[in-house]
């Protein structure tokens, strides 16, 4: 009677180790699953990222164009409307129509938070500047918002002082006439290029963090994938 206990405590044994094993293993497996998941997405996400670089690279250069030509027409506009009409026009054409748009690249990161992959991710500063980068959207809308706005005041003010007739091209935002208003510039055309400066100023700082910012998530990313694989 013994040994048959004995026995049978032992098969048991046997077939819960068993069972444990076997939930280790697909346990295992899920795991593995998820982590393939993940890392397809940070793949996909440094591309996205990638490109978020390159579209401010483009933003730093058109808004750095902007500020110097409207300092040179804060500095120098009266100078420019007796010697040079045909420069003042371009300097004015450019400020005017400059602008650039914030692309919204969040797919990926999306696809980790919403599928609870996200919490997988072993360094908590990739967490971090991961969930600081795409949480400030709303704030990009808002300079998109302003921009637009920006670009109306200073259409309606100051396009109309620059001829239709086509002499030549800026160096980012299309054709250009010359000057054609028999006054200077005004106080308040002035005072809308300055603003338009102050635009510029604070997107070309915005534009260096985010290269900054992208390019340091790229490097973690890459190491995230060189621990995990």
């Amino acid at each position: 009677m013994k040994n048959n206990i004995v026995k049978f405590l032992i098969r048991l044994s046997v077939v819960v180790l068993g069972v444990l094993i076997s939930f280790s293993i697909e346990k295992k497996r899920a795991l593995s699953y998820k982590e393939d998941l993940k890392n397809t997405s940070l793949r996909k996400m440094i591309g996205n990222i990638e490109h978020d670089k390159a579209d401010s690279k483009i933003n730093y250069k058109e808004h750095t164009i902007i500020c110097k030509y409207a300092k040179r027409l804060l500095s120098a506009s009266d100078e420019l409307f007796a010697n040079n009409r045909d420069s003042l026009g371009y300097y004015l054409n450019a400020v005017i129509k400059g602008q650039t748009i914030f692309m919204d690249n969040k797919e990926e990161y999306l696809t980790l938070r919403n599928s609870g992959l996200l919490a997988l991710i072993d360094n908590d500063s990739l967490v971090s500047l991961l969930q600081k980068k795409y949480s400030l959207q709303s704030f990009y809308n808002k300079m998109d918002e302003i921009q637009l706005h920006m670009l109306h005041e200073t259409t309606m003010a100051l396009a109309p002082k620059t001829s239709a007739n086509v002499i030549g091209r800026t160096l980012t935002t299309g054709f250009y006439g010359t000057y054609i208003d028999k006054n200077p510039l005004t106080n308040t055309d002035l005072i809308l290029i300055l603003e338009k400066y102050e635009i510029s100023e604070a997107l070309i700082g915005i534009s260096k963090r985010n290269m900054h910012q992208d390019s340091i998530l790229i490097e973690l990313i890459n190491q995230e994938l060189i621990n995990t694989e």
